[in-house]
């Protein structure tokens, strides 16, 4: 009967021993878990003001492409301001007449 106690006693430590061991691999995997989530969470963090500075640029470049014609734009006003000049011309003439 010792003997089967002593068995039961070994297979009860290594048993110990062995939860012992998944516990603490658990525990480190815990650990390096909440480690990667602080990284993400400040990675989050960095990426969202990025794009609010982002944001604050497009909205700056919005502002300053309504300001600014296109080319288009500057066409048609030069032909126009040409169409002035011409005609402003032809004013001078027929008084100089």
């Amino acid at each position: 009967m010792a003997r089967n106690l002593q068995q039961r006693i070994a297979r009860l430590q290594s048993k110990a021993s062995l939860l012992t061991d998944r516990y603490k691999a658990v525990k480190r995997a815990k650990e390096e878990v909440e480690s990667r989530e602080m990284q993400l969470r400040a990675e989050v963090a960095r990426l969202r003001r990025e794009i609010s500075v982002k944001d604050a640029e497009i909205e700056c470049l919005k502002v300053t492409s309504v300001l600014t014609p296109d080319h288009k734009d500057v066409e048609v006003t030069r032909a126009f301001l040409s169409e002035l000049v011409r005609e402003i011309d032809k004013c001078i003439a027929q008084l100089s007449i």
